[in-house]
């Protein structure tokens, strides 16, 4: 009987332990983690220094009490299950205490040097099936997973004190797939599959057929090709399952605890192929199951609405993302909330947020930043972020009464192993124009047709439907959830049974049209009035200016900036760094002042750090050598060099210019203003900044950020005069950067982007040097006039 299914977001940290435990910073954070609106928090080992060793008994007590203190103020608490990632090696321990479980892949080849697992000839040319090996783990291996349980499920179950074991509430294990991608760098130009030792004989064992004789049909067009690729990716879908993610489910289930993890690929039925599969058929082995949704900006429809399908058809309806990971310091309150409302809007609703830095230091500023919101400018106003998006998930919602059923079968008859190295590994937003690619660019456009209709759908594969479907009362119903229309996609293969359920139903006509809602409608400009603005500046803020350092020795760097005369300064360093010297000047604490002219300061920084973050900050102005012109991604752009003043001529609408392009907090600007009439509503239109806190006659009226810069006050203000101060926020963007890259502000940020080396989270058409000269900042100001609506 199909069940009521209630939509209630949670929010946990992914935390990234990237320092050495220190259980007072720990318990600090959660409860800053609180006081911010998050339900829970993953404990999430990364860049860990093993100070204490992981997993080690000290290591244990530690976490212990941690998790202890999460619960006496009542977070949840998710245990990742990896020192780094991706799950499986037990931080590289595990390989050493079973290397028969090191990651395997089979490379055709023309040569025949290595591991020969087949050879044949075609149209005239003898090829290769060679035996590789990666650094990674093999999940397709039976043992795999009983190893990874011994050496960190049941060493955190038995290390950790009993109650706080039975507090965890769920396992966490992030990108398991069948090993292509994980090896992308090193797979064969002419295309591998994923292999494990017993391949062979399970494939037998599910086919009756052999592997060996198979494997020219994988590669070339061989007839009866597409039999044979079909059943070879469903059958290493359900090894896959079975060896790896079913038995960890298993042993969640047994000890109280819900498994949740994303695979490699889920973005789109093609790069599922390679990696996953079926991500319809994994999805079903996990108790929550999960997705990774990285970036800034809303991507394509299919996942999100996937893991939720599987979710509400098969499970509690509960359902993961790890997101906005990646997002860059750009990143803004409306970013932010656009992307929890679209993967809310396809039923998710357990929100894991990438990352919140235990430690903020140069390697964690470049790793898939922004750390939301632990250390964005906009942190404060984060608690009204998630009050918003929670008030749109309670809009009632109807349950899907659509299915769309997708090709897998088709893709996977079609799809050439090469095919993998045209995508972008990341997220395969850009694929061949193969049958298979073309197939699988169908489907999304059918199904995104779908989307934009406003249909309340689902999706599945033919396997689910195959194995799952029944007619019940003029509907077809998949576990939990029945359908009363279903849209076949083109290509989608279903057996005959499940045809001519399905054909009952079958409505592939037009769906109905709902009109999509704005949540960010602006009032009727009629009931708008404008009302000139004369802005000061309440205090002169805390100013920043990012340096540059560059290497001289081993661990050694130098940096220059100048200044117009002598102003107290404090050097700020995200590393622990020694020998700082000023001009020559032994400082201590990073407390200094600058010099008329040029000033040079040395350090030594951490020997791994190769681009160590470091600025100044005080009570300055910062005066460019030029003009600031419009530049890439909503950014302006200014040739260096800088100096730094005390003051600078100012102007409310263009902080930037007035001596704050880098600034990374808050300025509050005040004015008295006389309002014609009554106001119901205040707008600062035209603002240029990541959010801002109003207040009126000294009474807090809230936060509010873009489009409209609007808030609604509790109660009206009178017409006459009132006292108004704006908290405005630049964007992080501008303390951290990455400043030169080629594309300004981008909506992907990987660690890569700021060595400026093109890599897959760049557009194909970027140069291989990315960087520019010119430096890169949001904009920043606030207009001379506000909008009131009466």
């Amino acid at each position: 009987m199909r069940h009521t299914y209630r939509m209630q977001l949670k929010f946990y940290t992914f935390w990234a332990i990237n320092g050495a435990l220190d259980e007072r910073l720990l318990c600090q954070q959660l409860d800053q983690m609180r006081q911010l609106g998050f339900d829970g928090a993953v404990f999430h080992p990364r860049f860990y220094p093993n100070e204490p060793p992981y997993l080690s008994d000290e290591y244990l007590e530690i976490v212990s009490r941690t998790i202890l203190h999460a619960k006496s103020i009542g977070m949840e608490f998710w245990l990742y299950d990896e020192n780094g990632w991706p799950s499986g090696t037990v931080g590289g321990e595990l390989l050493i205490e079973h290397p028969d479980d090191r990651q395997q892949w089979a490379d055709l080849t023309l040569d025949g040097l290595g591991d020969v697992l087949a050879s044949f000839e075609h149209d005239g040319q003898s090829y290769q099936v060679l035996r590789r090996l990666g650094d990674g783990v093999d999940y397709l291996s039976p043992n795999l997973a009983g190893h990874f349980l011994t050496m960190t499920y049941e060493r955190y179950r038995t290390g950790l004190a009993p109650e706080a074991f039975e507090y965890v509430s769920a396992f966490f294990s992030d990108e398991p797939e069948f090993g292509l991608g994980h090896a992308f760098d090193h797979l064969s130009p002419l295309g591998a599959i994923p292999w494990t030792t017993n391949l062979p004989a399970y494939y037998f064992a599910r086919n009756r057929a052999s592997l060996e004789a198979d494997l020219p049909s994988l590669f070339f067009d061989i007839e009866g090709y597409e039999q044979v690729r079909l059943r070879f990716w469903e059958t290493l879908t359900d090894l896959f399952s079975e060896s790896f993610v079913g038995p960890i489910d298993a042993w969640c289930q047994q000890h109280g605890k819900r498994f949740t993890a994303h695979v490699k690929g889920e973005e789109h039925p093609l790069f599922q192929v390679p990696t996953s599969g079926s991500c319809h058929q994994i999805f079903q082995h996990l108790a929550l199951p999960g997705i990774d949704a990285l970036e800034r900006y809303p991507s394509g429809h299919f996942f999100p609405r996937q893991v939720a399908s599987v979710a509400q058809q098969f499970g509690t309806g509960d359902c993961m993302a790890e997101c906005f990971g990646g997002a860059g310091w750009g990143a803004t309150p409306l970013d932010f909330e656009r992307y929890i409302c679209w993967l809310a809007g396809h039923g998710i609703n357990h929100f894991v947020v990438h990352l919140y830095q235990y430690k903020l230091t140069s390697n964690a500023i470049h790793d898939w930043p922004a750390s939301t919101p632990a250390h964005v400018t906009w942190r404060d106003a984060f608690p009204q972020v998630l009050a918003n998006v929670r008030r749109f998930a309670e809009t009632p919602s109807t349950d899907a009464d659509t299915l769309v059923i997708a090709p897998y079968r088709s893709i996977m008859s079609a799809f050439e192993p090469n095919e993998l190295l045209t995508m972008n590994i990341h997220n395969a937003s850009t694929y061949p124009d193969t049958p298979a690619g073309r197939c699988n660019r169908d489907f999304l456009e059918l199904l995104n047709n779908v989307h934009e209709s406003g249909a309340a759908y689902h999706v599945a594969d033919e396997r689910t439907v195959d194995e799952h479907g029944r007619f019940e009362n003029g509907k077809l119903v998949i576990g939990n959830c029945a359908y009363s229309r279903v849209i076949v996609a083109s290509g989608a293969q279903l057996s005959a049974g499940a045809e001519e359920a399905v054909a009952t139903v079958k409505d592939a006509g037009n769906v109905a049209q709902v009109a999509v809602t704005n949540t960010h409608a602006v009032a009727n400009s009629s009931n708008i009035v404008s009302v000139p603005v004369s802005w000061s500046l309440a205090a002169e803020p805390t100013n920043s200016l990012p340096l540059e350092p560059h290497q001289i020795a081993s661990g050694e760097f130098i940096a220059s900036f100048a200044a117009a005369q002598g102003i107290d300064i404090d050097i700020v360093f995200a590393d622990d760094v020694s020998g700082l010297l000023l001009n020559g000047v032994d400082l201590k604490g990073g407390l200094g002042r600058t010099i008329h002219g040029a000033s040079s300061m040395t350090f030594r920084a951490p020997e791994a750090e190769a681009n160590p973050v470091a600025r100044l900050d005080g009570r300055f102005r910062v005066m460019a050598r030029g003009p600031f012109t419009p530049g890439p991604n909503g950014t302006l752009q200014v040739d260096a060099p800088f100096t730094l003043l005390h003051t600078m001529p100012f102007h409310a609408a263009n902080l930037t210019e007035s001596g704050f392009p880098f600034c990374g907090q808050p300025v509050l600007l005040n004015a008295r203003i006389d309002l014609p009439i009554a106001a119901t509503r205040l707008q600062l239109a035209g603002a240029q900044a990541d959010c801002a806190q109003i207040f009126v006659d000294g009474a807090d009226c809230g936060w509010c950020w873009g489009p409209d810069f609007a808030i609604t006050l509790a109660k009206p203000l009178d017409a006459g005069e009132h006292v108004i101060e704006v908290k405005l926020v630049p964007s992080t963007f501008n303390l951290y950067g990455p400043h030169h890259h080629i594309d300004g502000d981008i909506h992907i940020v990987s660690p890569t982007q700021y060595d400026y080396c093109k890599n897959f989270a760049d557009r194909p058409d970027a140069p291989a040097n990315t960087r520019v000269a010119q430096w890169h900042v949001k904009p920043f100001g606030l207009p001379a006039a506000i909008c009131i609506v009466s």
